[in-house]
């Protein structure tokens, strides 16, 4: 088995995982940076907006805290939104001293790229950054378990496509995987993204809290043969957007917020799925947008570029659809990202707290540049302070394991994918939740998902990982009775302070062992003490 050895490992080559491992670089580590693809490549970055809020101006840091807690139902770490809000201006120019092809607009920086890879200009600069501090990268390496014990911080990866296996010795951590929207039907992150981090850190020892909280995006093109396209807020509001029998679902539904595809996604989402459910297609009819009404916004202009050269989607209505977009629960972690695992740091979209119930847009990307710097220094002082540890023989015997073929994989994906989306997704309730539950186990076995299969001495196996995650949202979502931000129960749908102002937190290495637990909020923010 091939032994690399670093100071810092960064999991992931997206924003977080690559602020990351600049800052550790930039302080004196050998650092290595491991993803399943090309670096930076094939990431939600590069699939992004591009956007980022909180850059210097008339936007204050009070006016972004407000706009965040708002956007999170109240259920925001405080401590969490503080650095945020904070720490985004500095950060973010930064970007623009590292050359990021950008430019302003109020308290928002944009990318300058071109639909649907506007946040392509985010990951070049990065890399490049990276690139120059001197980080390593290891490209098309899927990570199948980590281990913290007294000889260090271990992580196991496994080369595309069946093997070899590479064991990585390090003094400290960086998980950055992003989150796990593509367990969903319809989603706009990449296709890998199923929350392999959120089981690794399970498995590790770490706590997840919130993972109930799941954000759709309400505009997104489902045109049939076409991928689905977010259609930005700023250019979906400069349209119409009805129902089959032509009527018109923001008055409909009595949505007033604007641009209602960001100021009101959860609202909107569930009165499209709800529209959907009685047989219903939606409509988004652009016809009379002018160039007048995209000069302000980046976003709309190159996206109507886009569906106007290839489409046609400025001549005629085009179908549209929620879709799984960002997972606002994640990794416990405190300001500095540390984890209730030593040496264990996280970042981005695998972390969970900042949110609460639902993200104000863009903050997504603002959060993975924050947070990955924290990240890159807190682990950088780790690795300093405890060194990698004894340097042993391999820790884990690797070898390529027996698993189901690769026809009942892709018929279980497709499937656990229909389950999420019709009945752990946008409306959910109790009913629904605990057949979804019934239906996954069954899919596991008859795909052949043994408990063998499940966990085996290589490591937990990538398919049944996604799973696992799916299992902690169904379950999140049945213990929350009450509706909050992105998380509604048609059983309960009322929000409901009283009873659920916290965060459900689990913990656990298998399905067959988590434990669960309730946090009420403390004003300080809400990290074990």
């Amino acid at each position: 088995m091939e032994i690399l050895h670093c100071d810092v490992l960064c999991v992931g080559s997206g924003a977080a995982g690559l602020r990351a491992a600049i800052e550790a670089a930039e302080m004196g580590c050998r650092v290595l940076c491991i993803s399943a693809g090309a670096p930076g490549q094939g990431t939600s970055t590069v699939l992004s907006g591009g956007v980022f809020r909180g850059i210097s101006g008339n936007y204050s840091p009070e006016a972004h805290r407000r706009d965040t807690v708002i956007a999170g139902r109240g259920l925001n770490d405080l401590k969490l939104v503080d650095v945020l809000v904070e720490e985004a201006p500095r950060r973010l120019e930064e970007l623009v001293e590292w050359g990021m092809v950008c430019e302003r607009r109020g308290p928002f920086l944009f990318a300058k790229g071109s639909a649907p890879v506007w946040g392509k200009a985010i990951s070049s600069c990065l890399v490049d950054k990276a690139r120059s501090v001197g980080v390593g990268f290891v490209g098309s390496t899927t990570i199948l378990r980590l281990s913290s014990q007294d000889e260090g911080m271990r992580a196991l990866g496994m080369r595309r496509p069946r093997g070899p296996f590479v064991e990585i010795r390090a003094g400290a951590i960086v998980l950055a995987t992003g989150g796990a929207g593509a367990l969903y039907l319809r989603h706009d992150n990449p296709k890998g993204m199923m929350g392999s981090g959120y089981a690794l850190a399970l498995e590790l020892g770490a706590q997840l809290q919130d993972m109930e909280f799941l954000q759709f995006y309400p505009v997104g093109l489902a045109q049939e043969g076409l991928p689905p396209l977010l259609i930005p807020p700023r250019l979906a509001d400069k349209g119409r957007l009805r129902n089959t029998k032509g009527e018109e679902i923001l008055e409909k539904w009595g949505i007033s917020e604007r641009p209602a595809a960001e100021k009101a996604r959860d609202k909107l989402s569930q009165a499209m799925f709800q529209e959907m459910r009685q047989g219903q297609e939606i409509c988004l009819d652009l016809g009379g947008i002018s160039q007048e009404d995209l000069a302000n916004d980046p976003l709309s202009s190159s996206c109507a570029e886009l569906l106007k050269r290839k489409i046609g989607g400025l001549e005629r209505p085009l179908k549209v659809a929620p879709m799984a977009h960002f997972t606002m629960g994640g990794v416990r972690i405190d300001p500095w990202c540390r984890t209730k695992v030593p040496g264990f740091f996280v970042a981005g979209e695998a972390a969970g707290g900042l949110h609460g119930a639902n993200r104000l847009g863009g903050n997504a990307l603002t959060e993975a540049i924050v947070f990955g710097a924290r990240a890159g220094r807190s682990a950088a002082l780790w690795a300093k302070e405890n060194g990698p540890g004894k340097d042993s023989g391999p820790l884990w015997e690797a070898k390529v394991e027996a698993e189901p073929p690769e026809l009942s994989r892709k018929r279980f994906l497709e499937r656990l994918r229909k389950t999420m989306w019709e009945l752990g997704g946008i409306i959910r309730s109790r009913e629904g939740l605990m057949e979804a539950r019934r239906l996954l186990e069954w899919q596991m076995e008859e795909a052949g998902f043994s408990r063998e299969h499940r966990k085996t001495e290589t490591g937990l196996h990538p398919i049944f990982g996604a799973a696992t995650v799916a299992m902690v949202i169904l379950e999140a979502s049945l213990r929350r009775e009450e509706s909050r931000g992105a998380h509604f129960r048609e059983d309960f749908p009322r929000e409901d302070s009283e009873r659920w102002s916290g965060h459900l937190i689990v913990e656990g290495p298998s399905l067959e062992n988590l434990r669960w637990s309730f946090e009420p909020l403390h004003e300080e923010g809400n990290f074990p003490r």
